[in-house]
C-alpha cells in the first residue's frame, strides 16, 4: 500500500471538491426528479437551483485556476489505461461543471420577460383596461442568486428575441437549451458514477489510500 501522504491534494483543492459535489448533488436531485415533485415543492427549489448551479460554476472556475497554478498530486501507481481512463472522465467532468450551470444560465435567458412597468407608473388593472384585454403582466423580477446577487441575462440570447418572431424564436432557444440541460444532467451522473467507482476500485480493490488524498480518513 502507497504512503498517500505526499499524494494528498491541498487544503484549498480539497475544500472546493466537497463544496462543489454537495452542490452538484442537491442539483441532480432537484433537477431530475423536478417533474415528479408538486408544483408547490418546483416553486421552493427552483431558486436554490438555480444559485446551487450558478455557484458550482464559480467555484468550478476557481477550482481549475487552482489546478492551473498548483500542481496536482501525482497519480496512486495504476495501470496506464486506468490512468487514461481517470484523466479522461476528469476532463469530462469539468466541462460537465461549467456546461451544466451555463445551459441553465442560457435558458434563463431564453425565457421571455412580461414587459417591465416604468417606474412611477402603476400597473394597469382590469378596471383601466378595454373591453376582451388580457390582464397586464406584472413587472419582472431578476432571477436572484441565494436572494442576494442579482443574475444578468447573457445578452447575445437576450437579442434572439429582438425583431420579427423574436418571442417564437426564443422559445425555440428556450427548448433547445433545455434539452440540452436534461441529457447534461444525465451524462454528469453517470460520470460521477464513473468517478466514484474508479476510487472506490483504488481503495477496495488495490489497497490504496485513495480516498485519504481528499480527506477521508488518514493518510
Amino acid at each position: 500500500m502507497t504512503n498517500a501522504r505526499g499524494l494528498r491534494y491541498s487544503n484549498v483543492a480539497i475544500a472546493l471538491h466537497w463544496a462543489i459535489v454537495a452542490l452538484i448533488l442537491f442539483n441532480l436531485a432537484t433537477g431530475l426528479l423536478f417533474d415528479d415533485m408538486g408544483k408547490a415543492m418546483r416553486s421552493a427549489l427552483i431558486a436554490p437551483h438555480i444559485s446551487s448551479g450558478i455557484t458550482v460554476l464559480a467555484l468550478t472556475a476557481i477550482r481549475i485556476g487552482w489546478r492551473l497554478t498548483h500542481r496536482p498530486p501525482p497519480y496512486l501507481p495504476m495501470a496506464a489505461w486506468e490512468k487514461a481512463l481517470a484523466k479522461t472522465v476528469h476532463v469530462l467532468l469539468y466541462l460537465a461543471m461549467l456546461g451544466m450551470p451555463l445551459s441553465g444560465w442560457a435558458m434563463i435567458s431564453a425565457h421571455a420577460d412580461s414587459p417591465p412597468v416604468a417606474k412611477g407608473t402603476a400597473a394597469p388593472t382590469p378596471v383601466d383596461q378595454p373591453p376582451g384585454a388580457r390582464p397586464a403582466p406584472p413587472p419582472h423580477k431578476p432571477t436572484m442568486i441565494w436572494g442576494v446577487i442579482p443574475l444578468p441575462k447573457i445578452a447575445p440570447i437576450v437579442r434572439i428575441g429582438d425583431g420579427r418572431d423574436g418571442e417564437a424564436k426564443l422559445h425555440e432557444a428556450h427548448e433547445f437549451f433545455e434539452s440540452k440541460h436534461a441529457i447534461g444532467g444525465w451524462v454528469l451522473l453517470a460520470l460521477l458514477v464513473l468517478h466514484v467507482a474508479g476510487a472506490l476500485k483504488h481503495q477496495m480493490v488495490d489497497r490504496e489510500r485513495e480516498l485519504a488524498r481528499m480527506g477521508l480518513g488518514r493518510a
